[in-house]
């Protein structure tokens, strides 16, 4: 292209992604709450409508010494299920009544950060806590911890160093492991339980909290039926059973939960109940499990009041959970009462809608009549009274929580509004158009009239959005991203003026047809969320019935019948590899048959074909010189040498960590790069034995069908469809080979494992561009394999707006949709995720897209 074009598009790409970064940081907003610490006086009630009282005799420690372990991606079921036969001390405890669980529901988003500022604060983070979960920001909202040491107690901590990054200076001794090196399932836990003799032996804390990780590791690369399961399951037992057998005593606690659970795919951030139900174990004398079966009656976040009252410090004054009350055996009934009496009051001070609550006012009303009574009768009624105004305030709560920057969402929509408008018109260059001109004065209105009334919305709203000067986000920031919106605004207004053409497209063949409609159909659809969670079928009909179309409109019926057919075969072999989406996600398939221990000769024979088979398909359709191809057969090689020392293959291979292997590969990729002559065949071939490596081993037989399927439908494509629209055909086999692999918009099918193939060290950069290649692969490999198609037969001259405004329709239709439904019910469990899949995948194939023009 030339440099003009080459601008063009590098502007609308950077405009794009400015566009999504717009929105989500208008619907992601990252508000932190109080951060003053409540004092004592200001925590705990003095005196009830003229009744004093006393919190230095009501409310009392009943804990000198309390462990808190918290084992990553521990799920009710480890403990409560059947699995609790490989924890035969807890097991014992729990018989003989002196430990006590509860089933509890964590909120969304379940991944580690979040979970650990709602284990200390009480509070419900917000969803944007996924994007900050690599970085982990420092927590200056009032917490557990902080209060703890300002009333004197010493904390040591050993663990995910999560932790140190949260609180700094919180603890007077600790060490830190690192949390995203999955492959360690073993060192990772050590380097906690090595410190336990020196510290059970020491005098001088109180607090001692130990975060396992090694669980959470098995999981992300075996998934909960793992046989490694049983065993991590059985060290943690004889953890507990250590600590148990030097600590505990009147006065002392141990605490064991789960941060988050583990879906049945071993990962986690979903919704679902394996991964929000986690268990609440105590051990200690006068704990009473109570009759509650139901797990949503119980709350993660209750854990950050019980531990309030166990130690007697002040609650953290962002809390909204309530009291377990089966934890408060060895209180008297007055603390009791006045523990729930204090918790209830700090939730209802938190917001005013809070004031309306009938269930508080009467259980005020008894306690009072209590208090005046001198004690006589009405204990448990006014207690479960206090534990369901708290429950009934704080779910009101939680709602009034969630604030959206709705004039930076809009600004964003408004953007993308105008670059899907600029690409349209761009695409006027490759199709036949009929001139009309009723857009521009809109979209110039709405430009224009955005930017003059910036100052007067901001006024009009009272500065609440981040891109007005409120003084609660810094100067440089909101100026910035003034400035910003507005260059973008008065560019796309230009650009939009110049091209004083906009055509609508004549109607072309049926399966062009089929393709504008579909894109626009599918984008729709999103409105629903059904759609939303099984978005693949939506695409696997679409794919099938695009080849029956082709079927149609082909000139030479009997060949593309054969072909065609072939083709839909294989997607129909594909598509039940990985299950998927939501209703079907734990039926059989048939990664989970080639995983089991039985079948593992055939995953070594699917796995020896598949590797074969992709460099015969690479030897045959990609110009590549000699060296280049002894690379690619050595990289393949590595990529199956690298799965044998994991032990996923039958075959004998001498032990090794699979490090040199994997960085095998890593060299055959960069030399194939080197020694490139042919630039597209190079970059497909690239991404291919990338992706090979950091793919499951069931997986990698299904990208020889994936490219078997580009060499079946590609001649109909080229026969029959315009640039623009071969484009789309490649948008969406790119989308069905995504889905095919076993992704989908839960955040539970982000593969954790494949960012760490090869990296004997966490590296955040380099586990994000990993974990974004094994991500995306299908979608990119479509991609460039249509970049390479154009190269040959245009000669190096390739159009790609058919793959922008697919992302670009796709975009703004589901930032129309997920603003007009912010307050439906599953905004942060199925539109938000989604949101965050479509930004990223906006991001890298974009980027993508720059970088092989």
């Amino acid at each position: 292209m030339n440099l003009r074009k080459d601008w063009h598009i590098f502007y609308i790409v950077f405009c794009h992604l400015s566009a999504i970064f717009i929105f989500l940081t208008g619907f992601l907003p990252y508000n932190s709450r109080t951060k003053n610490s409540l004092n004592w006086n200001r925590s705990l009630p003095q005196e009830l409508n003229g009744l004093s009282l006393n919190p230095k005799h009501l409310y009392t420690p009943k804990l000198s010494k309390l462990v808190l372990i918290v084992i990553d991606a521990l799920r009710a079921d480890f403990i409560l299920g059947d699995n609790i036969q490989f924890m035969p001390f807890l097991s014992d405890l729990h018989d003989k009544n002196r430990a006590c669980t509860y089933r509890a529901w964590a909120h969304t988003p379940t991944v580690t950060l979040p979970r650990i500022k709602a284990l200390v604060t009480g509070s419900v983070p917000g969803f944007a806590d996924v994007i900050f979960n690599l970085g982990s920001p420092q927590i200056n909202e009032d917490n557990i911890l902080d209060q703890l040491t300002t009333h004197g107690h010493k904390i040591v901590f050993y663990g995910d160093d999560t932790w140190l990054k949260l609180f700094p200076k919180k603890f007077g001794r600790s060490e830190g492991t690192t949390s995203f090196f999955v492959n360690d399932f073993k060192e990772v836990d050590n380097n906690v339980t090595r410190h336990l003799n020196f510290e059970l032996n020491q005098t001088d804390w109180s607090v001692m909290i130990l975060h396992y990780l090694g669980l959470d590791h098995i999981g992300h690369v075996s998934g909960p039926r793992s046989p490694l399961v049983p065993e991590k399951l059985r060290e943690m037992d004889n953890v507990i059973k250590k600590i148990h057998q030097q600590l505990i005593g009147k006065h002392s606690a141990i605490i064991v939960c789960g941060d988050h659970g583990m879906s049945e795919s071993g990962s986690h951030g979903g919704s679902s109940k394996a991964e929000v139900e986690i268990p609440l174990t105590f051990i200690m004398e006068g704990c009473k499990p109570d009759s509650k079966t139901d797990f949503a009656n119980h709350l993660q976040i209750d854990l950050a009041p019980t531990l309030a009252v166990l130690m007697g410090v002040p609650i953290p004054s962002n809390n909204l959970g309530s009291i377990l009350p089966g934890v408060l055996g060895s209180f008297e009934h007055s603390q009791k009462l006045y523990a729930a009496y204090a918790n209830a009051r700090n939730i209802y001070l938190q917001f005013e809608r809070n004031s309306e609550n009938p269930v508080y006012q009467r259980a005020v009303k008894l306690y009072q009549d209590w208090l005046t009574n001198n004690a006589t009768k009405n204990e448990n009624e006014i207690m479960n009274l206090f534990l369901k105004a708290a429950e009934e305030m704080s779910n009101t709560s939680v709602e009034s929580l969630v604030k959206f920057d709705l004039y930076l969402m809009i600004l964003g929509i408004v953007l993308s509004f105008q670059l899907l408008l600029i690409s349209a018109i761009e695409c006027q260059r490759l199709v036949n158009w009929q001139s009309t001109r009723f857009v521009y004065s809109f979209v110039i209105v709405i430009g224009v009239f955005s930017t003059i009334c910036h100052v007067l919305t901001c006024l009009m709203i009272d500065n609440e959005s981040g891109i007005c000067l409120n003084g609660h986000v810094p100067v440089v920031y909101s100026l910035g991203l003034s400035l910003l919106i507005l260059i973008l605004f008065v560019t796309n207004c230009h650009l939009l003026c110049k091209r004083t053409e906009f055509r609508l497209k004549k109607l072309g063949s049926v399966a062009e047809i089929f393709l504008l409609s579909g894109s626009l159909l599918h984008a729709a659809s999103l409105g629903a969320s059904s759609f939303v969670e099984e978005e693949h079928q939506t695409y696997y009909f679409f794919i099938n019935t695009l080849a029956l179309l082709l079927m149609y409109g082909s000139t030479r019926r009997k060949e593309s019948m054969l072909s065609l057919i072939g083709f839909m075969g294989l997607v129909r072999i594909s598509r039940c590899w990985n299950q998927t989406g939501d209703k079907w996600i734990n039926e059989p398939d048939v990664k989970e048959w080639l995983n089991t221990a039985a079948n593992q000769t055939y995953l070594t024979i699917s796995s020896v074909i598949g590797a074969t088979g992709i460099f015969c398909w690479i030897y045959s359709n990609m110009k590549l010189n000699l060296m280049q191809l002894i690379a690619t057969c050595v990289g393949l090689s590595a990529t199956l040498a690298y799965r044998a020392a994991l032990g996923s293959f039958s075959f004998y291979y001498p032990q090794s960590t699979g490090i040199v292997e994997a960085v095998i590969t890593y060299m055959s990729v960069i030399f194939i790069a080197i020694a490139s002559r042919e630039r597209s065949s190079a970059l497909v071939t690239i991404w291919i034995v990338l992706t090979s490596l950091l793919k499951r081993p069931h997986n990698l037989i299904l990208t020889l069908m994936h490219l078997l399927q580009y060499s079946l439908i590609r001649p109909h494509l080229v026969a029959q469809l315009h640039p623009f629209y071969k484009n789309l055909a490649y948008y969406w086999i790119g989308m069905t080979w995504y889905f095919q692999e076993g992704n989908g918009n839960n955040l539970s099918r982000i593969d954790l494992a494949s960012g760490y193939v090869g990296l004997p060290n966490y590296n955040m950069f380099a586990v994000g561009f990993l974990l974004s290649c094994a991500t995306f692969s299908g979608p990119i490999l479509a991609l460039l394999l249509d970049v390479h198609r154009q190269n040959l037969e245009s000669k190096g001259k390739t159009h790609m707006y058919g793959f922008i405004c697919s992302r670009m329709l796709i975009t703004l239709i589901f930032s129309l949709i997920v603003t007009s439904l912010r307050y439906h019910l599953f905004v942060w469990t199925v539109f938000s995720p989604k949101l965050l899949y479509e930004g990223a995948l906006s991001i890298f194939q974009l980027v993508i897209l720059l970088l092989v023009q």
